[in-house]
């Protein structure tokens, strides 16, 4: 996927500019929250739900919860970043802690039973189909892009859990080849040693495939689009804005400077959804046959 007048363009910054495909693009990694899936119900209403059904005394309400969870999520992934690799935490644990965390701002203290119960609830609620939706644009591209030819892979911030059980159970692990996740690597978006990661599974299903041949679609400027870009990959950002269900869990990130990085630059690579991205790469296959 190339725009053949290469006269026209005369460096990578440039092209991007011009949102205009360059190099050819062979390859497509993509974010999981936010760009394939959203959480079906807001994650504090989801834990006041369990706290109820575990009959938790004086349990914690929804409008405690939610900046409640938004600070043991923080404090949790600066405590043990990358969901715990370095200390080899497994999901399960590092989950546990950011619940009881959540629970402690909320100003509670329960039992190891009482908690343990609690908490089976919310990882249960968490491993079913009740828990997420898939994004009414994402199979459709996915099917597209890989009748194109494209090599397809996740490049996540995201416990192996996602990888292991989110996708397959919702029907996405079939339109992947590679899955790169940074419980598993231990790094995560926008430092660019996971997109290094990426590029070295794409590699292995595209030989000699260059990182600026491979594009980078997510939901959050600072960890995909900068991070993307600042280690060599094309990038587009999904501006989901619109979908209310789409949050921004992991906003202390710091987007990385990039060659021609402005607002201008930006918004000329921000899309409203995945269909736009597949107009995209439509255009750049057309400019590649004129």
């Amino acid at each position: 996927l190339c725009a053949t007048n290469c006269n026209d363009i005369r460096d990578f910054g440039k092209a991007m500019t011009a949102r205009a495909l360059w190099p050819a693009v062979k390859a497509l990694s993509l974010d999981v929250t936010g760009t394939l899936l959203v959480h079906r119900w807001p994650i504090h209403e989801s834990y006041a739900a369990c706290a109820a059904w575990g009959k938790l005394e004086d349990p914690p309400s929804a409008e405690e919860l939610r900046p409640a969870f938004k600070e043991a999520f923080r404090e949790t992934s600066q405590l043990y970043p990358c969901f715990g690799h370095e200390e080899g935490m497994s999901s399960r644990a590092w989950w546990a802690a950011v619940v009881k965390n959540t629970l402690r701002h909320c100003g509670r203290d329960y039992s190891n039973a009482d908690f343990e119960r609690f908490f089976q609830r919310v990882y249960q609620h968490y491993g079913t189909l009740e828990a997420y939706e898939e994004l009414k644009d994402a199979k459709g591209f996915l099917d597209w892009a890989k009748q194109q030819g494209l090599a397809i892979g996740v490049t996540t911030n995201s416990c192996s859990r996602t990888i292991d059980n989110t996708l397959p159970m919702l029907g996405f692990h079939d339109h992947f080849r590679w899955f790169v996740c940074s419980g598993q690597v231990g790094t995560e978006k926008p430092d660019p040693w996971i997109f290094v990661e990426t590029h070295r599974q794409a590699s292995f299903w595209v030989e000699g495939i260059k990182r600026e041949e491979v594009l980078h679609i997510g939901d959050s400027l600072a960890a995909d689009f900068c991070g993307a870009r600042a280690a060599g990959l094309q990038a587009v950002l999904l501006d989901r804005s619109d979908n209310a269900k789409v949050m921004q869990y992991q906003d202390w990130h710091q987007g990385p400077d990039y060659p021609g990085k402005s607002e201008e630059d930006v918004k000329a690579w921000t899309l409203k959804n995945l269909g736009e991205v597949k107009d995209l790469l439509q255009r750049s296959i057309i400019q590649q046959l004129q």
